[in-house]
């Protein structure tokens, strides 16, 4: 900071004439004002005057910290002063900290790691931006690195490492929605129906996983959190996501829910039952630990190639493992069922919907059953096509008592 300062008086409530200063920058950018507690002028110079031998004109400054330092264990799960305070607040997940520090070592700290925190101002930020729109990021990924970026800011001038908050002259960029060109009806009967040995190649989890997927929205987490113990006779019980680095934790919307489900997903769960058990269903190892999110992408993309899509188109089409939530949604609303039994089921809430189910009757979510089977319905089939077996086992029955058990312990 510069030695240099400028007083002036105010009235406070009780009469008095009590001096204030404001302090500059380097680049001659003026900070403050802040009390001296003084009530004539040469009290307040000399006040002044000792706070910068003290090295302090400007109060509460930690000294100019680089942003590398800063960043580097801000999202840290054990040490970060941030998070031990936002836990007090707000359930948080140790994957949600893990991902923004990833954000923080590969995106922010090569672009802002050099600069003192009081040097990244609205202006740099927009520049960045700039930047990173010219690297081709899409809006909606910078945006999320806009907002992990706020909250270090936010959080440097609650703790008074910089005075001002550079966001207050920087908005967000523009979301641009593409237009998703979703996997066709004929396209779906094909990969589930007519002909899934060829597609998935007989792989009954690939196949299972993907399907499920598709006719409930469910998030490929929370697909590979599925286990024995959670499927009913005409529902499954979601509870819990699978992260490989942490194991099971809280849903994304930290709620615990029963999805209806067809008679024909369910025999596919049991076929995957009588290998794993109660265990993770969607496993390779006998239902102990579930397999990857990579291992359900990567049959995906197999499937889709061998329908005959190129990698391009594939990418043109924004057809991933979550694209399924986007087709279950677009045919669930297509459909007629009513928006708060979508969100019931793809638990996607809005903040506009005040409502949602607070309990579970499969007979009030008969609509999306029905939808499911009619999606399930083997079409016509062409000459040409081949497997038209379904990956569904018959119907293994359990004693309504130990249904209902379950059922109680799940809850």
């Amino acid at each position: 900071m510069r030695n240099d300062f400028t007083l002036y008086f105010r009235k406070v409530p009780s009469g008095k004439r009590v001096y204030y200063y404001y302090a500059y920058d380097d680049d001659g950018v003026r900070l403050g004002p802040w009390s001296t507690g003084e009530e004539s002028k040469t009290a307040a110079r000399n006040y002044c005057n000792g706070q910068i031998r003290k090295g302090i004109l400007v109060p509460g400054i930690k000294g100019m910290t680089f942003f590398e330092e800063y960043g580097a264990e801000f999202w840290d799960w054990e040490k970060s002063e941030y998070l031990k305070s936002r836990k007090k607040r707000k359930k948080l997940t140790q994957g949600y900290a893990d991902k923004c520090q990833k954000v923080v070592d590969y995106t922010l700290i090569p672009y802002y790691g050099k600069m003192r925190l009081d040097k990244i101002t609205g202006e740099v930020i927009d520049k960045w931006l700039d930047f990173m729109i010219a690297e081709k990021y899409e809006n909606s990924t910078i945006n999320g690195y806009f907002g992990t970026l706020m909250t270090m800011m936010k959080w440097a001038v609650k703790k008074r490492y910089i005075v001002r908050d550079p966001f207050l002259d920087v908005q967000r960029l523009m979301n641009e929605h593409k237009e998703k060109q979703l996997i066709t009806h004929e396209e779906f009967t094909t990969m589930f129906v007519n002909d899934w040995k060829r597609v998935w190649n007989k792989d009954v989890l690939l196949c299972t996983a993907n399907k499920l997927a598709a006719l409930t929205g469910m998030r490929v987490s929370e697909i590979l959190g599925i286990k024995g113990v959670d499927v009913f006779d005409d529902h499954i019980f979601v509870a819990i996501q699978y992260d490989h680095k942490h194991g099971d934790r809280e849903t994304k919307t930290k709620t615990k829910d029963n999805i209806p489900l067809t008679g024909e997903l369910i025999r596919d769960l049991r076929k995957l039952m009588k290998v794993n058990g109660e265990g993770y269903l969607f496993s390779l190892t006998g239902g102990d630990k579930p397999v990857t999110i990579r291992h359900i992408y990567n049959g995906l993309m197999r499937a889709l190639k061998k329908m005959g899509l190129t990698d391009e188109e594939i990418k043109e089409r924004g057809l991933n493992v979550h694209a399924w939530r986007h087709f279950c949604n677009t045919e669930m609303l297509n459909a007629g069922i009513p928006l708060k039994k979508v969100q019931a089921v793809t638990r996607h809430k809005s903040e506009r919907m005040t409502e949602r189910y607070t309990h579970f009757d499969p007979l009030e979510f008969v609509e999306v059953t029905d939808l499911q089977a009619k999606l399930l319905k083997k079409k016509p089939k062409k000459p040409e096509t081949a497997g038209t077996e379904s990956p569904a086992l018959t119907l293994v029955k359990k004693p309504e008592a130990e249904n209902t058990e379950r059922r109680r312990k799940a809850s």
